[in-house]
């Protein structure tokens, strides 16, 4: 950094109680909280019980920070304790990141992902139906959950997960419940045996249980073309890095199977919540799904035509981003926005606070898919990070493309299929590593007579 640069003054900061800092403020309304951190500028500091922090608000900082300045920043030390991630593309960083990205990034080519269409129609058809049958209401996440892991389990890794979907679902709670801790929450240690300490040990010895059941199934036979074989076939892991290391395969697999679940079920949560409670918003997509698909699922010759279904998954995903914020620490002093941020600063990119940010987007709060009608490519007019629910950078989410293709097809396919309907209100968003409802949404799924 330059000497004028390093004269530059730190960024504004919010205040907090002594010792909690804005822990409290953010834990009881995290928008808010946001909001009030927003009226101190761009680029503030603030500290979140022992973590001082620096919130980036501005798109074009944040562009800064995860794609022209990404070399100076790394994924934050700390893992929030969830160990069993600490080795997989999520949490990984540096060379090692760099080599688990290359290796499985053939994966997620447009090519490849698109063979999976069929299977995402399919499963979603399959569900569908198993939900009408259901009698009486059905937790929704729960159901979004079951479709998401049986199209991951199938197209990713090869297996049927329905045998161990209690057993992923379980962990992914504990997870994300150890994930999204408070960080004020006195730290104590995994082997003492608190209320949270045995859920997620519980949880997390269910998921060993079940990468155990299926690294046995496929270690006599790995020449599938799948994710799992690709990892199994690379070799064992040295210190060049030739292929991965027997952990790092265990991490990859916890890795996609509670992150690319989880995100994908949360969103189709979100998106069904919203038809059940916007009659306009579900006659208009019934009457473009009606129009464009012919078989007893979406296809994917059918997604070009499925625009207002795109526009109802882009709202969605602006309104409810699966993940809450993106976290990154400086290398070193870095220069954002003007301001001067130290080496070994937390730096976090709140999507929920940007996506919703008046600057940007009339009505924020309004669940809106006309607000994409006429837009080619997200945001529209707007600062390119305006809209950022992926990520960004080299470190986007690999599996962008997956993801939006098993949503656009879940979502018409269900449309075609069933009407979903409930009597929740406004449901209040639970801002943790994942964005979902802070109550249980039961919703009916009657077949379509109209």
């Amino acid at each position: 950094m330059s000497g004028n640069a390093q004269r530059r003054p730190l960024p504004p900061e919010r205040r907090g109680l002594p010792v909690l800092g804005s822990a409290v403020a953010f834990a009881r309304e995290p928008y808010a909280f946001y909001d009030d951190v927003a009226g101190h500028g761009d680029v503030v500091r603030f500290s979140l019980g022992p973590i001082d922090m620096v919130g980036v608000l501005h798109p074009d900082v944040i562009e800064s920070v995860l794609v022209e300045q990404f070399d100076r920043f790394r994924k934050p030390d700390q893992n929030g304790g969830v160990d069993v991630l600490s080795e997989g593309l999520l949490l990984s960083d540096g060379e090692q990141w760099q080599r688990q990205r290359e290796r499985l990034q053939p994966m997620f080519y447009r090519e490849r992902i698109e063979t999976y269409a069929e299977t995402m129609g399919e499963y979603a058809a399959a569900t569908a139906d198993e939900w009408v049958a259901e009698p009486g209401s059905v937790d929704l996440l729960e159901a979004t959950s079951t479709y998401t892991l049986r199209v991951l389990g199938k197209t990713l890794f090869g297996i049927d997960t329905d045998e161990h979907r209690r057993a992923v679902r379980a962990a992914a709670e504990a997870i994300r419940e150890r994930s999204s801790e408070n960080p004020v929450v006195v730290s104590v240690p995994d082997w003492l045996p608190t209320p949270k300490n045995r859920r997620y040990r519980r949880g997390i010895e269910r998921l060993e249980g079940v990468v155990d059941d299926v690294l046995a199934d496929r270690s006599a036979d790995a020449d599938g073309d799948d994710l799992l074989s690709l990892l199994l076939n690379a070799g064992g892991g040295d210190a060049e890095g030739a292929g991965p290391t027997e952990r790092e395969v265990r991490s990859q697999l916890v890795t996609f199977l509670f992150a690319g679940h989880e995100t994908s079920a949360s969103a189709l949560t979100w998106a069904l919540y919203e038809l059940g409670r916007k009659p306009e918003v579900r006659a208009r997509l019934v009457a473009e799904v009606d129009a464009v698909v012919d078989g007893p699922y979406a296809t994917l010759a059918d997604l070009p035509a499925l625009e207002y279904t795109r526009q109802i998954l882009r709202e969605t995903l602006r309104r409810y981003p699966p993940a809450a914020a993106i976290f990154r620490e400086t290398d070193e002093q870095v220069e954002l926005g003007g301001y001067r941020v130290p080496a070994d600063t937390f730096v976090v990119l709140p999507q929920f606070h940007v996506h919703t940010d008046d600057r940007w987007w009339d009505a924020p709060l309004e669940f809106d898919p006309s607000r994409w009608d006429d837009v080619a490519d997200p945001p529209g007019d707007r600062p390119e990070y305006a809209y950022f629910p992926f990520g960004g950078g080299p470190r986007h989410c690999i599996g962008m493309r997956f993801a939006r293709m098993e949503l656009q097809l879940a979502l018409a396919t269900i449309a075609r299929r069933c009407r979903v309907t409930h009597d929740h209100g406004a449901v209040g968003q639970d801002v943790g590593s994942t964005v979902r409802p802070d109550e249980t949404v039961r919703v009916t799924f009657d077949h379509r007579t109209e």
